[in-house]
């Protein structure tokens, strides 16, 4: 295995045990928030006043990220370090122009935002979430200083500090939500939130400045790039601009169903992403750099590998963790969230839209994986496929629910999720590079023959020893062995199949125990 190999292997285990860590915190804040306050109307205020921010954050994050590593791969392949960084610092103070601007916009216009994106909300809630909405705007700054410090680094190869920061801002909340819920209720969860996005920034700044290269920093805003660089911007916001439809069309829809249905599927979107935040997010977090770098070098034979790696291994994490979450979803929601204002009530929402949504998990993770790609070669405008499928989000929901009540909001998601993959998946030969597609076919028939094995045993499991448990301690004993069982077949039934990450597991554990004498 070449040593390129070996550091994604080892970046993303230790990102993704970060991420698992972090997510961890964010499954305790989440059990205290549901204790608190359930899927009751104060929470829906709260969740429909932070869609904008939120959304917002995760547009400038991601989208900046997607422009400020491959411009200093790209840079530093072609010039000196010094220059590459003045460069990227014409390009973060464009970006921190835009996210204030972006801000200023939103606390003007906060009574008309709420009313547009939530028709549905009574008068007597508007002024509340007007404020939310204001206090949660500055997050939106927060999100372009962290994802230039953190583009800098992981362009580096350091991914370990940057992957900590969600697990302090979650550590921040949790305190935040802890001591003062009970007294200033919701309002807690919004000053957790500022201060420990803040917190994360505070954190990814100090490896950053120990770097030395605040020296370079300068307030210049247009250098020769920068009329490059502000078109790119814009076609990145608009293509994850459209990403971030799918909270805001939920909510809108939601706002004029009965209370609760959003809070409720917060908590099922929550769950759902987190084997999306785990793998997904780990894998091309630790990819995305040696993209870069195999496009720059126009090294065709490492992109096709890499494209078709990434998209495997998405596969083999995407599909069983499905089965799971269909299998288990309502045992999955008593176990972590039944307790205090959380009733049976939220626990029939929440596991209904949850079962639902596990359908969009092998689209999810191969939009990360393709989406990083794309952004690495620098071909930005086949991304508008994600605008393509934020219309038909918008559309198919308006349909879903017409027939599905609430269960359409999660239903026309899965199908857009889905819907996008193999749009971009069908691109990838002509615009990136060729990949194995026979090969591809092969292994998605092993792991769904795989995860089907797993899935009927699941099933049977679940009947004989979870069904009907509704207690803590109960659920506590019988669901961890559950879906470990369930998903062990799934294992020996890959390796049976010759799925080759599987194959592989014994030798790992067998190096990894100190027997083998293979120490790389």
């Amino acid at each position: 295995m070449s040593q390129p190999s070996q550091t994604i292997k080892r970046a993303t285990i230790g990102i993704a045990l970060l991420v698992l860590l972090s997510k961890g915190v964010g499954f305790l804040r989440e059990v205290i928030i549901a204790y608190r306050f359930g899927t009751g109307i104060d929470y829906d205020v709260y969740l429909i006043a932070v869609s904008v921010p939120i959304a917002l954050y995760s547009l400038f994050g991601y989208a900046f990220t997607n422009l400020f590593i491959p411009n200093y791969g790209y840079a530093v392949s072609g010039t000196d370090k010094k220059s590459a960084l003045r460069a990227l610092w014409s390009d973060f103070n464009l970006s921190l122009i835009a996210a204030a601007a972006m801000t200023i916009g939103i606390i003007l216009m906060a009574p008309a935002i709420i009313r547009m994106i939530a028709p549905g909300l009574s008068e007597q809630h508007i002024p509340e979430a007007v404020m939310i909405i204001r206090v949660s705007s500055s997050v939106v700054i927060l999100a372009v200083i962290e994802a230039f410090f953190r583009s800098v680094l992981n362009a580096e190869k350091q991914f370990f500090i940057p992957a900590a920061g969600p697990l302090l801002a979650n550590a921040v909340l949790i305190g935040f939500i802890v001591s003062l819920s009970g007294s200033i209720s919701t309002r807690a969860i919004l000053y957790g939130l500022v201060l420990g996005y803040l917190a994360q920034v505070i954190l990814v700044s100090i490896p950053f400045l120990r770097m030395k290269i605040v020296g370079f920093f300068h307030t210049r805003l247009i250098q020769k790039h920068s009329g490059r660089f502000i078109s790119l911007a814009v076609i990145i916001l608009i293509i994850e601009g459209a990403s971030q439809v799918y909270s805001i069309t939920d909510r809108y829809f939601a706002s004029s169903m009965d209370p609760g249905i959003i809070s409720a599927l917060g908590y099922a979107n929550l769950l759902m992403m987190l084997p999306v935040a785990i793998f997904a997010y780990a894998l091309s977090t630790a990819i995305f750099p040696y993209f870069s770098d195999a496009f720059a070098r126009g090294d065709k034979e490492r992109c096709s590998y890499l494209l078709t790696r990434g998209i495997t291994v998405s596969l083999l994490l995407a599909l069983p963790s499905t089965m799971i979450i269909w299998v288990f979803s309502k045992e999955i929601v008593l176990l972590l969230f039944h307790r205090g204002a959380f009733d049976l009530h939220s626990v029939a929402y929440t596991s209904d839209l949850l079962r639902y949504l596990a359908i969009s998990l092998a689209g999810q993770f191969i939009l990360w994986v393709m989406s990083r790609a794309y952004y690495a070669a620098q071909k930005y405008r086949i991304l508008f496929v994600h605008v393509v499928v934020a219309i038909a989000k918008v559309i198919l929901t308006a349909i879903a629910i017409s027939y599905f009540d609430y269960i359409g909001l999660a239903i026309s998601s899965s199908f857009s999720y889905t819907i996008g993959a193999l749009l971009l998946l069908s691109f990838t030969g002509r615009i990136l590079a060729r990949v194995d597609v026979r090969g591809i076919l092969l292994y998605v028939i092993k792991v769904m023959a795989a995860s089907a094995v797993g899935y009927l045993v699941a099933s049977q499991i679940h009947v004989w020893f979870v069904a009907d448990r509704l207690g803590f301690y109960e659920l506590l004993i019988s669901l961890p062995p559950a879906i470990i069982l369930s998903l062990l077949v799934v294992v020996l039934v890959g390796y049976g199949l010759n799925i080759s990450e599987l194959r592989e597991l014994p030798g790992l554990i067998y190096r990894r125990s100190g027997s083998g004498v293979d120490k790389n």
